[in-house]
C-alpha cells in the first residue's frame, strides 16, 4: 500500500511516498507558496481583499443587523486558504488517479486545520493521521525517523 506524506506549511509543502515500513520516503513532489511568508500589508496591493463588516452609522445597515460581509477575512488568513486549496486540489485528482492508498498531513495547528478543510471527499476518505507540529524544514530522513510510528504503525 502506498502511503503519501504531505508535510507543509504556510508557504511551503514537500509530498513524500512510501510503500513499506522500511522505505526511504521518496519526494513526490515539492510545493512553493511565497505569499504564505509576506506580511499582511504585503499582501492586500495584490491579492483580493478580505471580507470585512458592515453595519452601524459607517457601513448603512440599520444597527445590530448584519450582512453577509462578514467575518472578515484577512490577507493573510486569505493566502492561507488559497495553497491550501492547491495542496488539496492536488491530493484530490492524485487520489482518482489511485496514485496513494492512504494520507498523512503534517502541518502547525492552525494551518493543518484550514488543510482539512480543504479537503475533497475522496481525499478525506484516504486520510489516515494528522500531526500538528510543524516540521516543514526537516528534510525526508529526519521526518521519516519522527513519524515511522504514525505513518506504518507496527501491528
Amino acid at each position: 500500500m502506498t502511503a503519501w506524506i504531505l508535510v507543509s506549511d504556510v508557504s511551503r509543502a514537500n509530498l513524500y511516498s512510501a510503500e513499506l515500513r522500511e522505505d526511504d520516503w521518496s519526494l513526490v513532489k515539492a510545493f512553493e507558496h511565497p505569499e504564505g511568508r509576506e506580511r499582511s500589508q504585503e499582501i492586500e496591493a495584490t491579492s483580493p481583499p478580505g471580507r470585512g463588516q458592515q453595519g452601524g452609522a459607517h457601513g448603512g445597515a440599520q444597527p445590530g443587523r448584519r450582512t453577509s460581509l462578514e467575518p472578515r477575512t484577512w490577507p493573510k488568513e486569505a493566502e492561507a486558504q488559497r495553497f491550501a486549496q492547491q495542496l488539496s486540489d492536488y491530493l484530490e485528482e492524485a487520489v482518482a488517479k489511485r496514485s496513494y492508498d492512504y494520507l498523512v498531513l503534517v502541518a502547525p495547528p492552525h494551518f493543518l486545520g484550514t488543510l482539512k478543510g480543504t479537503l475533497g471527499r475522496q481525499a478525506a476518505k484516504h486520510l489516515r493521521a494528522t500531526i500538528d507540529k510543524e516540521l516543514s524544514t526537516l528534510d525526508a530522513t529526519d521526518l521519516r525517523k519522527r513519524l515511522l510510528d504514525t505513518v506504518f504503525p507496527q501491528q
